[in-house]
């Protein structure tokens, strides 16, 4: 009987059975899985070369163009000095501004090469993406090589390359990718991937090393470094890097769920739980409890002085926003997308408009179902949390504007993870042709995804092109009607050309739209000024309503800055009613914004290089410094404004003082000049008496 029971002849598997058996004996073909991502990346890259062509946009000129640290003549005198000076952020993006003066000084300041490093950096990550989504389908599918509860419609190695594929092909990634500054994000996100794959791989080690008895040094030692190491490059490259260890958290409680590969409740299985517990106690709570102590009180107090408006607002708008995201990632039309999103509205209550708590209840429910789902499906389980987790920085109460679509680079896998994870594991009950229907979906989608993003590459491959699709796909966004104003202006030959009179027209509209800035206006008075043609009255008064009435976001501060500096050197050809128009328009804002110290410096400006007053300039500069005395470029204007009004030692306390602001020594250059301006002052005081500024 016994020998009967275990004769093979006498046993017929399952259908089931044996198909599980057959994957775990016939696992994919190496070459076949290395071909399915080389074609996605070679078709990424051809989605992408049209875009290649365009040029900067929008903070590029901020942060790249318009940056003197970047300026070809300082990165070739003083290269590390130029880099540090050139960093950005609370925490400085050391590596993301390397990368940007390293280029410049190679290939000086075009957009192209910049492009074609970002679309490469795309690609990387994109293949990075594949290996994880390798590992984590692969995973749930048959962990730690045992038999799939449930078989699947779609072969784990298929799925995973729709996932990845899907990632990389996505419309929504694409200003992530053309956006020149938006390499920041990318390549935080490389640091975050190459992380994560060292995170898994040290996991990977401690389960061999748990089930044979070995020591769990390495496998300990890959885990810490992962982390701890990919946190820190990541956040050297932009500050979303520090969730790293977040997105590590949910692959570790869902996918992984403390498995030690050990038997369950044995004293080995609890000891790395409780390990692993501790590690992410140290590295994920302990300092999202510290970094919230320190951002609440800047959030609370004055962090949303430049916004308009409040923290509270935010909150509402952003479940409005989250939802577009999750639309715009797995289903998106060619004409929502944008690089300006400035038309959406802030909702002001949890029914204006009444879709704000629709979305706050659908996200809700989204949240509930990956909690719930966990166990029953991972995949889709892993997708929610792993957007919602990827969004809690970005879309929270840090007070940065309401909408962008690289902030969905990462958490956009998540997106397709859930989606494509919940249509490979349904198993109806009449199966028919529904695995040929699944496939066909998904890769739809991918192919769907790669025509959209080649069309927006296509659109942002041409500036005046691109300028013109956003005004006309959005047409109630103050930044897009302005850019395309600003191009017309560029472009027209002269003030009597219909390309002229058109970016004027374009410009009155933009000013006029909702949560337009100064911008469009000051474009006006700008360009009119350069030009010697005559300055309408009204638009100094609508320019004075505005620094009245709206907060001093740096692209108002810029607009203002742009006004005073063409006076003073004398590109603008303002007249004396002109002249005193700027002036009361400056005080105004000073009188309006009293604790800001930027207006005093843009008042110093005009009152040194255009009505030529020292002493109000000085005046105006020691107020800058005792509202912000942290700043090395208010002290080192003070200074100057000191040597040559003739305040021998108040000069020389400042020089102290800007030595002490110069810890790291980045703008020794500039402290040995002023102190070398000083000493020549001293040496002729004899010959030539100063004139003291009071």
């Amino acid at each position: 009987m016994l020998a009967q029971m275990d004769s093979p002849s006498t046993s017929t598997p399952s259908p089931a059975a044996a198909r599980s058996r057959r994957e775990r004996a016939t696992p994919p073909r190496s070459w076949l899985v290395l071909a399915g991502v080389g074609l996605a990346l070679v078709l990424g890259l051809l989605v992408y070369l049209p875009g290649l062509h365009g040029g900067f946009v929008f903070d590029d000129f901020s942060n790249i163009v318009n940056q003197p640290a970047f300026a070809p003549q300082a990165l070739r005198s003083h290269f590390w000095s130029a880099v540090w000076a050139g960093r950005a952020g609370p925490l400085g993006r050391e590596l993301s501004t390397l990368s940007f003066a390293a280029q410049i000084r190679l290939w000086g300041l075009y957009a192209g090469p910049m492009k074609l490093f970002n679309v490469l950096l795309h690609l990387f990550n994109g293949a990075l993406v594949a290996a994880l989504s390798l590992r984590v389908v692969q995973w749930v599918h048959a962990p730690d090589g045992n038999a799939p509860a449930v078989p699947w419609v779609l072969p784990p190695p298929v799925l995973a390359l729709l996932v990845a594929a899907a990632w990389l092909l996505a419309p929504i990634q694409l200003t992530a990718v053309l956006y020149v500054v938006q390499r920041e994000e990318s390549l935080a996100a490389t640091f975050v991937l190459l992380g994560l794959l060292g995170y898994w791989h040290g996991r990977m080690q401690l389960l061999r090393a748990v089930r044979h008895g070995a020591s769990q040094r390495r496998a300990w030692g890959w885990i810490w470094a992962s982390l701890l190491g990919g946190t820190v490059m990541a956040s050297l490259a932009k500050e979303t890097g520090v969730m790293l260890v977040a997105y590590a958290a949910v692959l570790e409680w869902v996918v992984l769920r403390g498995e030690a590969g050990a038997a369950p409740g044995s004293p080995a299985q609890r000891q790395v739980r409780c390990s692993l517990l501790g590690l992410f106690v140290l590295v994920l709570a302990l300092p999202a409890v510290l970094g919230l102590a320190w951002l609440l009180p800047q959030v609370l107090h004055g962090g949303y002085a430049g916004r308009s408006f409040t923290l509270v607002q935010r909150l509402w708008t952003e479940g409005r926003v989250m939802v577009d995201y999750l639309h715009w990632t797995l289903l998106p039309r060619p004409d929502e997308l944008s690089l300006y999103h400035d038309d959406i509205a802030a909702s002001s209550g949890w029914l204006h408009p009444w879709t704000t708590a629709a979305s706050w209840a659908l996200l809700g429910v989204l949240l509930l179902a990956g909690l719930a789902l966990r166990r029953r499906r991972p995949l889709v389980a892993l997708g929610i949390l792993w957007f919602f987790v990827g969004q809690s920085l970005v879309s929270t109460i840090v007070p940065l504007e309401l909408v962008y679509e690289h902030r969905n680079y990462l958490p956009s896998w998540g997106v397709f993870v859930a989606a494509f994870g919940a249509l490979a594991a349904w198993s109806p009950r009449r199966r028919g042709s529904w695995p040929m229907l699944a496939g066909t979906l998904c890769t739809g989608l991918v192919a769907l995804y790669a025509g959209f993003t080649a069309m927006r590459a296509q659109v942002w491959g041409n500036p005046y092109r691109l300028a013109y699709f956003e005004a006309t796909t959005h047409p109630r966004s103050p930044r897009a009607n302005y850019d395309l104003g600003r191009l017309l202006y560029l472009l027209a030959p002269g003030p009597d050309s219909p390309s002229f009179q058109f970016a004027t027209r374009q410009m009155l509209f933009a000013s006029t739209l909702p949560g337009a800035d100064m911008e469009p206006m000051q474009a006006l008075v700008y360009t009119h000024a350069k030009l010697g043609l005559p300055i309408p009255a009204a638009w100094w008064t609508t320019l004075h309503a505005e620094v009245v009435a709206q907060p001093l976001g740096a692209e108002n501060v810029t607009a203002l800055y742009s006004l005073v500096h063409c006076a003073a050197d004398g590109s603008c050809r303002y007249s004396d009613a002109d002249r005193a128009q700027l002036r009361e328009l400056l005080r105004a804002g000073a009188r309006s914004h009293p604790g800001d110290a930027q207006m005093h410096t843009l008042l110093a400006n005009y009152d040194l290089g255009v009505s030529h007053d020292d002493p109000a300039a000085y005046r105006e500069m020691l107020r800058a410094v005792v509202l912000d005395p942290g700043s090395f470029s208010y002290w080192h204007n003070l200074v100057s404004l000191q040597v040559a009004g003739g305040q021998w030692s108040e000069a020389a306390a400042g020089l102290e003082r800007l030595r002490e602001l110069d810890s790291l020594g980045v703008h020794e250059a500039q402290i040995r000049a002023l102190s070398l301006r000083l000493r020549t002052a001293r040496a002729k005081l004899a010959a030539e008496p100063a004139g003291g500024l009071p």
